[in-house]
């Protein structure tokens, strides 16, 4: 069932319900709310992007990147990814319907439930039931499951040559990608995974279920508008409900003015603060908390090189551009082994090169001075034997919350200038360092800390800044997803406001946080069902014979 979106120039002034973003938050918010019989308004800033569309050369892709944050403002607003340049730390992510999960991984882990408590995550969150329904809700929803077959892909057989040398075992995480062609959950047609390794740049085969061919197209079967292009400018309280500015990117200089009783505020974790402290500017009452306990959920990455196996680990996109025939990739990610201990936890993926990236391994070897190794891997090129003995590993492992998001010249900026000296970093560093040496192979730390690179380092998961708390002194969102009121006391909130995306995690999760983030927004719109006085109904067993069907 593809389905159509709008700009914004089409949409009515009034909304039972906007919902700011299509990720995991707002995939979720869009679908729920239609599905309780509300007329609900999407907005994205991004475009919506179908298979066979997402930039496949190193010019394309170029073309889809701006810059914001501390750098130049620099790029296509409704391009594909972003780098957010902040204080210590750059943060990597996407505009585009279906926000974070056109461009991620799709590792989808359970959080450790005890360990949130002890990270002081609100007792009602881990307590009353809803949460752990909502992870129920969003594994059925996202449709995941480990990759089949894994031991066709040399780069699994590498992680287990890894794992191995250090007595652990290679563990295959639940992903959101499909590996039968059917028909999925929510109507729409889905191909089958090409294992081209491709999933971190835009899935052209299809085979990501990202919110926007699920949760949003439900969203749209029951009732929901989209509108891309639609860059929200600011919002504010009105006698009537909420106000939302909107900038029309396909229009420039255009922008409308819309109303409703209900809005949830799921722009991504960069996007939401940012709305919230120019909201905070203007005059609405916040908690002095905004903008706190940022995490970037202990992100880091590291390259073994000169492994004695080829693990073909760089990506050939689809249709494939490697110029003779190889083993297949795999999925951008799919096995991971714990290095966690009673200090906490430390989990290393595997990961594929984006050609992009790869093209950059000689310049690397340039700055530091291995000329031999430049012109060998400039004469071998991003296929030849070199890189294909290297690993990219994603770390993932906790730290204390303390970066910080503030707003300069109007956008929001991170800054967190001792995240790499963090000792939590270190410690999942060395853990990583000495798993690769133990089977023989040469660590390389995260090359993006280079000052030649800029010198932040680069992650995918950033959370917090509006982070839950059992009231105003402790958080800038209450258990339930409404934003705090401190005009109303230590637990009142602004009726009708919500945020359902990474801004609301309090602290680390200590696994890559997709399910987390869709669990907690599930967990949001059951509450808001009740207080709203609506029917929910999360049944959705009249679909399933047509994936079963079509399988």
């Amino acid at each position: 069932m593809p389905f159509a979106t709008k700009t914004i120039s089409a949409a009515m002034p009034g909304y039972d319900a906007i919902v700011i973003g299509s990720g995991y938050g707002g995939g979720v918010a869009a679908c729920r709310l239609a599905r309780m019989g509300f007329k609900v308004a999407v907005l994205e800033q991004g475009r919506h992007w179908r298979p066979g569309e997402f930039p496949t050369t190193a010019k394309a892709r170029r073309a889809e990147t701006r810059l914001t944050g501390r750098a130049p403002k620099l790029g296509d607003p409704a391009g594909l990814y972003y780098l957010s340049v902040g204080k210590g730390l750059t943060v990597f992510g996407a505009s585009g319907l279906g926000g974070g999960s056109l461009i991620n991984a799709g590792i989808a882990l359970r959080p450790d439930l005890a360990r949130l408590r002890k990270a002081g995550w609100p007792e009602a969150v881990i307590d009353d039931g809803l949460f752990l329904r909502g992870i129920g809700l969003a594994e059925e929803m996202l449709d995941v499951a480990p990759v089949p077959g894994p031991a066709r892909f040399p780069k699994y057989a590498g992680m287990c040559r890894t794992a191995e040398a250090s007595g652990r075992s290679a563990l295959l995480p639940s992903m959101t990608i499909t590996h039968t062609p059917g028909v999925n959950i929510s109507g729409v047609k889905q191909n089958a995974c090409e294992h081209c390794g491709d999933c971190w740049s835009g899935c052209n085969a299809g085979a990501k279920n990202t919110t926007g061919v699920t949760y949003v197209a439900d969203a749209v079967s029951n009732g929901a508008s989209v509108f891309c292009e639609s860059r929200v400018q600011s919002i504010a309280k009105t006698a009537r409900g909420w106000e939302v500015v909107v900038q029309d990117l396909s229009m420039p200089g255009a922008s409308v003015r819309l109303e409703a009783p209900i809005v949830v505020l799921a722009a991504g974790t960069l996007g939401t603060n940012e709305l919230l402290l120019k909201a905070q500017q203007r005059g609405l009452t916040l908690s002095d908390k905004l903008g706190q306990n940022f995490s970037a959920n202990g992100d880091d990455l590291v390259v073994a090189g000169n492994l004695e196996v080829p693990v073909n680990a760089v990506a050939t996109g689809f249709p494939s551009q490697r110029p003779a025939g190889g083993p297949p990739v795999g999925p951008h990610s799919m096995a991971m082994i714990d290095l966690g201990d009673e200090d906490g936890p430390v989990w290393v993926h595997d990961g594929t090169m984006l050609t992009m990236m790869a093209a950059l391994a000689p310049l690397k070897e340039f700055l530091q001075l291995k000329v031999g190794t430049a012109l060998q891997l400039l004469w071998q090129g991003v296929y030849g034997d070199r890189l294909s003995r290297a690993q990219l590993f994603y770390v993932v492992s906790h730290d204390d919350a303390s970066g910080r998001l503030v707003l300069k010249n109007g956008s929001v900026v991170v800054e967190w200038p001792g995240y790499s000296a963090a000792p939590e970093r270190l410690r999942a560093e060395q853990k990583v360092k000495s798993l690769i040496e133990a089977m023989g192979g040469e660590f390389n730390a995260n090359p993006f800390a280079m000052t030649a690179f800029g010198g932040n380092r680069i992650i995918a998961h950033p959370l917090g800044g509006c982070g839950m708390g059992e009231s105003v002194e402790h958080g800038v969102v209450a258990p339930d997803g409404r934003v705090f009121d401190p005009e109303k006391g230590p637990v009142g909130v602004h009726e009708g406001l919500y945020v359902c995306d990474g801004a609301a995690v309090p602290t680390a999760v200590g696994v890559s946080p997709l399910l987390t983030i869709t669990a907690l927004a599930e967990r949001a719109m059951i509450l808001a069902s009740r207080q709203l006085g609506r029917t929910l109904d999360t049944d959705m067993q009249p679909l399933l014979p047509l994936r079963q069907a079509a399988m």
